[in-house]
């Protein structure tokens, strides 16, 4: 086989590789910063040297505006990087982050998950977008600042949570951590309301379920987890509630604190 031919073939292979990398949601983060730019080099190159008479003058009508509009777009776009390892070390969270000031300050986030800092994968619908006025926040404290990127809480492996500035925000790791939905919590709740009995329901790891004295006319929630490794000690609490103002449903009056931050109002967020 001819150099010509393992060049071609070379190429093939990485470009299939990077395509079906993005859209399974994976990435090699080293090129984030610069997008596909170097990839997009690597194309002009080697097919220069397989067909230079013909390449030369595809390279220069294609592949330069295709350098300065990519160019343009990564300096447009002009994210920045930061990364946070877990406790264990096992795992990290690679943010991805800018901002855009016309009057106010729009923060816009995304976040990945990596295990050994080379390739990492986006977490569909967890990425941020707020917006601040200027009195409200001051903007040389950065994105990260606004973002409580700097003392994040690994409330468990998979589970991250930020301070923000605009409230708290958890991001999951793992699909499974963020596998209930909003609906099914709102069911549980009436359900709860509804004096039912045994209803259960799984949330980051612990185990909720109804429970209902028809005696008594008492109805409260028992909090448990396989091997109590779940985010809430294992107790009883009486309800689970809607808290517009910190966007979480909250855990109220339990046995060992009176409230928890149990799930984000909105999914994946």
């Amino acid at each position: 086989m001819t150099k010509a031919k393992w060049l071609l073939i070379f190429l093939f292979v990485m470009d299939l590789g990077l395509t079906s990398m993005h859209l399974s949601g994976y990435f090699f983060l080293f090129l984030k910063p610069t997008g596909y730019l170097i990839p997009l080099v690597i194309n002009i190159i080697v097919l220069f040297f397989v067909n230079k008479k013909l390449w030369v003058g595809l390279g220069l009508i294609v592949g330069i505006p295709a350098l300065f509009i990519h160019g343009f777009m990564v300096l447009f776009m002009d994210y920045d990087y930061t990364k946070i390892d877990s406790p264990s070390h096992k795992q990290s969270l690679v943010i991805e982050y800018r901002h855009v000031t016309l009057g106010e300050t729009t923060y816009f986030y995304h976040f990945y998950k990596t295990r050994f800092g080379v390739i990492g994968r986006l977490l569909d619908n967890q990425s941020v977008e707020f917006m601040v006025r200027g009195p409200e926040y001051p903007v040389e404290e950065g994105a990260e600042a606004a973002l409580g990127a700097h003392n994040p809480t690994w409330v468990s492996k998979d589970i991250v949570r930020f301070n923000s500035w605009k409230g708290a925000k958890d991001v999951y790791l793992a699909s499974s951590s963020s596998s209930v939905s909003t609906k099914e919590i709102e069911n549980f709740i009436l359900k709860a309301n509804s004096n039912s009995d045994g209803e259960a329901i799984t949330i980051d790891g612990n185990d909720f379920i109804t429970r209902y004295d028809k005696k008594t006319g008492q109805r409260w929630i028992d909090v448990v987890s396989a091997g109590d490794e779940g985010l809430i000690p294992r107790q009883q609490c009486s309800r689970i509630v809607r808290n517009e103002e910190r966007g979480y449903y909250m855990l109220e009056e339990c046995t060992h604190q009176w409230e928890y931050k149990l799930y984000p109002l909105t999914d994946g967020q």
